[in-house]
């Protein structure tokens, strides 16, 4: 089709669009590198783990734990640790956490780490997979707002506790005032074991009091959990489309206990009632046949809920797969409907960011108060901190509509989808309003091959 034809064509609407501008955009702020956590050798009082598994951002303090995948015999340490990194936008500073190390199994860590962001306010909780159910010390909850040293509250007792594979997350419930005034964690395990709880799963603990992280007597609720008529009051997730129950994570948003979880390579989304349930549930699953499709088994799946975000909540989530592929390849993003969210990813100069090729493993942490995105990086050991670009990024050149570094079809697939909604950027004569001169505008530098 002739420019020209195309022209006319949008204006008579048939005329589709190649390109359309991405939902989310990503800026780059800060770069944590962690591979110094990660060397036991040269490193060995802040030693995290082989690599990075696990991340919380809270303000200007970003705290890391780590997975072993490699025996004591390799000559590499046995234990494990979180480690809090201070003043990340500044001069950094490490602190250790001496009651967090622990010593997993090979090929096992922390896979859980969250900051209660809601208005209590209980501290940050740290998980890790000790290989089976009735390890002591599964869970910990820390106070790290009162001192810089973090205190120790409480930690899992032994018995039932689940082995700590997936969340836990703080929920607030429907209302975003608690249960009983105070949140609980929700947790999910990998899969159902004999005599565990976890075939009720999620179910809630309270994360202190008479019971601690009990979670057979300071169990809250649990799927089974229904009120008087019979109503679930508890968020209940299993099953409906699901491709499996591994359980790998859950992010609960403290306003309104809407939910997103990882079941292997699916992820749930799920909107709560006024009973605390279920009201709409979707699954956003791995397309069959691909090679996500074929790691079910594969662990650190992950996902967050990023709630209050500017254009709305979504879901963010890692695409595991077999194979290497930038940062940008496999994290991706839902809405609350499933519906797929484009993240765009740009380095602080606006530019297209991208970053060491890795297998897809990731974490994500959401600081709301402050507007940013924490991502882990377990193969690259980076924690790559990005805030939302909010308003319109107009090229500085409307040639080069897509901001692609060249003139081509792109740009004109980038730009009619604007001028259609009448975006500002389309304005590029800069009248004030978008309209057919804006066409022509727009045509007179893309022919030129620039401005």
């Amino acid at each position: 089709m002739s420019i020209k034809n195309c022209v006319l064509a949008v204006l008579a609407g048939s005329c589709v669009a190649s390109m359309a501008s991405a939902d989310v955009t990503l800026r780059l702020v800060n770069t944590q590198d962690l591979s110094s956590l990660c060397d036991s050798v040269g490193n060995p009082n802040f030693y995290i783990g082989n690599n990075p598994s696990v991340c919380t951002l809270h303000g200007s303090d970003l705290f890391v734990a780590g997975y072993k995948n490699q025996g004591a015999t390799t000559g590499v340490a046995a234990t494990c640790q979180m480690v809090k990194i201070e003043n990340i936008y500044g001069s950094r500073a490490f602190r250790t956490i001496p009651s967090s190390q622990v010593s997993p199994p090979t090929f096992r860590g922390f896979y859980g780490l969250q900051y209660d962001f809601g208005p209590a306010h209980k501290g940050l909780v740290l998980s890790y997979d000790a290989g089976s159910i009735g390890i002591a010390g599964s869970f910990k909850l820390y106070d790290v707002d009162t001192q810089l040293n973090p205190i120790l509250s409480v930690t899992s007792p032994a018995g039932l506790t689940p082995r700590g594979g997936a969340g836990p997350a703080f929920d607030y419930g429907a209302a975003g005032t608690g249960f009983n005034g105070s949140p609980v964690l929700a947790v999910l395990d990998f899969a159902g074991y004999t005599n565990s709880v976890q075939s009720r799963g999620p179910f809630g603990i309270t994360p202190d009091g008479t019971f601690g992280l009990d979670v057979i007597q300071g169990r809250v609720y649990d799927a089974d959990s229904v009120n008087g008529n019979g109503d679930s009051v508890a968020p209940r997730i299993n099953g409906g489309g699901l491709s499996g129950t591994l359980w790998r994570d859950i992010s609960i948003d403290p306003r309104n206990g809407n939910l997103a979880a990882r079941a292997s390579n699916d992820v749930v989304i799920a909107r709560r009632n006024a009973n605390n349930g279920v009201a709409s549930k979707v699954v956003v699953s791995c397309p069959t046949g691909t090679a996500c499709d074929d790691t079910p088994f594969t662990i650190l799946q992950r996902c967050e809920l990023v709630y209050g975000a500017p254009g709305g909540d979504f879901v963010v989530y890692n695409k595991y797969a077999i194979g290497a592929s930038d940062l940008t390849g496999w994290v991706k993003g839902a809405n609350l409907d499933g519906q797929e969210v484009a993240i765009s990813f740009q380095n602080a100069d606006g530019s297209t960011f991208s970053a060491p090729n890795g297998s897809g493993t990731f974490d994500f942490s959401w600081d709301a108060p402050n507007g940013k995105l924490a991502v882990c990086n377990f193969d690259g050991r980076r924690v790559y901190i990005f805030e939302f670009v909010t308003g319109p990024t107009c090229p500085p050149c409307a040639a080069d509509y897509n901001q692609d570094g060249g003139v081509d079809g792109a740009d004109i697939g980038a730009f009619f989808p604007d001028w259609e909604s009448a975006a500002s950027c389309a304005d590029i004569n800069q009248d004030g309003g978008v309209d057919g001169a804006d066409i022509e505008a727009f045509f007179a530098v893309w022919q030129a091959g620039g401005c």
